[in-house]
């Protein structure tokens, strides 16, 4: 596998596992401190936006045949 394909899946990978912590115990455990919890929000939306674009370039490579 090329170095930047596997860059692309590691981090996919990586930013799936944040997301979904943020979700399951982070935003959950900040309960008490409001600003806290608006913190974790926006970092969950930030990093689904970077799951997305990381989602759209491994498609692209998988469609054009160079995800190897």
């Amino acid at each position: 596998m090329k170095n930047h394909n596997y860059d692309l899946t590691k981090m996919f990978f990586a930013a799936l596992d944040d997301s979904w912590r943020l979700e399951k115990y982070y935003i959950k455990d900040a309960e008490s401190c409001s600003h806290c919890a608006e913190v974790f929000k926006k970092m969950k939306e930030d990093i689904d936006g970077h799951i997305e674009m990381l989602r759209g370039e491994i498609i692209k490579h998988a469609k054009e045949d160079s995800f190897d």
